[in-house]
């Protein structure tokens, strides 16, 4: 864990520096004081002596040695550095600032900003409420992701294996030729069926077997926040039964019906409407009244 840690010490050197005041408690060499950075970095370690600063020297301690010039222009570059704090030295104590997510550095330390300042910044994916939700089950997330992303291992992916030489593409649920996931989920027959048979009550005329009407169905706000939960999760519960299902196919288990699904993701959802309800959210709590009405 600590060399993980470790490793980041170049990324956090770029978030901290000192504003030099009276330069009693900050480093000369160690701390980035100055326009040209940690000294110590860009010099090396022959240079204290060159310097004749000692290593161990405060930035108060390098207002008290005597200017030299050198031959080096980097070196006469530190000199001017130290000239021009010196002038600007008060009695105050040094301040320590840190970098915001916007470039700048402020006088207080936040975790959020600095995890902003050192991650790569992407576009944000539209679908990312449907997947990563307040309740939902992770392991479930974790499979809806796989499928948002495109990296579950369905037939076309799988065409591209070694040229899909002797490999089965096909549904094995259906037997449709090339399995995909808009396939899976659920234009199969049997995914369908399960979709069709829990949702025929809560999507009423808007019920659909299509991938991305189904994204868009999950981002309209104007359906509540109990009927939403309950979508998303027979939703992302239904992809990871019949995920699990197409697997247990493919390595030459006993076929499950399509009622024993529809069974056990049935209770699933009650279960965890009856989970929400003892937390106290009575908001989606009360989806299992809603739920049992839809049956």
């Amino acid at each position: 864990m600590w060399k993980k840690v470790l490793k980041t010490r170049e990324i956090a050197k770029k978030l901290y520096r000192v504003e030099v005041r009276n330069g009693k408690s900050t480093s000369f060499w160690h701390e980035s004081w100055s326009s040209l950075g940690c000294l110590k970095d860009l010099l090396g370690n022959g240079n204290p002596f060159d310097l004749g600063i000692s290593i161990e020297a405060t930035v108060e301690d390098s207002w008290k040695h005597r200017r030299r010039n050198h031959r080096v222009l980097i070196l006469n570059r530190v000199e001017e550095e130290i000239e021009s704090c010196k002038i600007k030295r008060t009695q105050e104590e040094d301040m320590s600032l840190w970098m915001n997510s916007k470039g700048h550095y402020k006088r207080s330390f936040s975790s959020r900003e600095t995890w902003r300042a050192t991650r790569e910044i992407h576009q944000q994916c539209q679908w990312h409420k449907e997947v990563w939700f307040k309740y939902a089950t992770p392991k479930y997330s974790f499979i809806l992701w796989l499928a948002m992303k495109g990296r579950m291992t369905t037939g076309d992916r799988m065409r591209n294996w070694n040229g899909g030489a002797n490999i089965n593409v096909s549904c094995v649920l259906c037997n449709e030729p090339l399995e995909t996931v808009e396939h899976l989920f659920f234009e199969c027959i049997y995914s369908a069926e399960i979709w069709e048979t829990l949702m025929k009550g809560v999507l009423l005329d808007k019920l659909t077997v299509k991938w991305e009407e189904l994204m868009r169905i999950m981002r309209d706000s104007s359906n509540g926040k109990m009927k939403l939960f309950i979508i998303k999760y027979v939703f992302q519960t239904s992809v990871n039964m019949i995920w699990r299902e197409r697997n247990r196919r493919r390595h030459g288990e006993k076929a499950s019906t399509t009622s024993l699904l529809i069974k056990l993701i049935d209770k699933n959802l009650r279960n965890k409407l009856t989970l929400v309800q003892r937390e106290g959210d009575m908001d989606i709590g009360k989806g299992m009244v809603y739920w049992f009405s839809t049956r």
